[in-house]
Parts: C-alpha cells; sequence; structure tokens
C-alpha cells in the first residue's frame, strides 16, 4: 500500500499519452484479483531501495456465458524513465509470464492477454518477441484516442 503514490505516478507518466492512468492504476491496485510486482535494487552507498519498474497481473473468469479457465490479464508494465532501455522491462515481462504460468500449472489460465497503443510499436515488437500474437486489432480505445490492440500468448 505505502507504494501505490510511486506506481501511480509512475503510470502517470508512462502511460499520459494514454489518459488519465495515474487514477486507473489505483483502481487496478485496490482490486483484490490483481497482484503488484515492484522492481526494485539497492544501490550501493543509498539508504533505501530504489524502484525502476511494476506489473499489474490480473485474474478473471471468462466473460458470461463462455467456460473455462481464468484469463491471466497483464494489466500494466512500466519502467520509470531513468531505467528504459536497461533490461528492466524484459525482467518484468518475463517474471509476468513465470506468474502466469504458477497459475496456467494448476489450470487456472491457459493463456496470458494484454493490451496496447497501436501508436506503440515498440511495445508491440517487444511484445511480440516473447510469444504474444494479436488477437483483437480494435479492442476499443485509450482515452487519448490510441486503438487498443489485444494480444495473446499461450501460457505452458
Amino acid at each position: 500500500m505505502a507504494d501505490h503514490t510511486w506506481i501511480a505516478d509512475v503510470a502517470a507518466d508512462v502511460y499520459g499519452d494514454l489518459g488519465d492512468y495515474g487514477s486507473i492504476i489505483r483502481s487496478w491496485l485496490a482490486h483484490p484479483g490483481v497482484l503488484t510486482y515492484l522492481d526494485e535494487v539497492r544501490e550501493h552507498g543509498r539508504r533505501g531501495d530504489i524502484f525502476r519498474g511494476f506489473t499489474l497481473l490480473g485474474f478473471y473468469e471468462p466473460s458470461a456465458g463462455q467456460s473455462g479457465p481464468y484469463v491471466a490479464d497483464l494489466l500494466a508494465i512500466a519502467v520509470s524513465r531513468a531505467h528504459q532501455r536497461k533490461g528492466v522491462g524484459t525482467r518484468l515481462l518475463e517474471h509476468a509470464i513465470h506468474l502466469a504460468g504458477l497459475a496456467a500449472d494448476g489450470r487456472r489460465a491457459m493463456e496470458m492477454r494484454l493490451t496496447v497503443a497501436d501508436t506503440n510499436q515498440v511495445g508491440r515488437r517487444f511484445f511480440a518477441s516473447f510469444g504474444f500474437r494479436v488477437l483483437d486489432e480494435d479492442h476499443g480505445h485509450y482515452d487519448g484516442g490510441q486503438r487498443a490492440i489485444r494480444m495473446v500468448r499461450d501460457l505452458p
């Protein structure tokens, strides 16, 4: 709970062009079905840990009228600007896939989904390099007007 302000601030900065993610993230953080993971490191000579990024991984039941296992949904992945392009995002995504895979072992989740803006070419390539494929080219729109693309990957 003490870290929610940092998470919301980073989300507002990193996702600022998509909408009011400072507020959206806070509602996700309060949801009992969402697992939050913080990447933190202790740097030599400094007091306290330094947060570099986070993931929010949600688990939910299929829509009404559908049967099947839970869906693991990567609701958010973000790296603070000071730590971008240093491999932090890769480690965060690997960790999120691992957590979703643990749920898959119990057959609680068979796939992992995420949503990315059509304008985020770097993000789309990044997720594709981890085996995510496009599920829905037009999954609605972000508040900033960008088209939302839904991607999915099977879990082991």
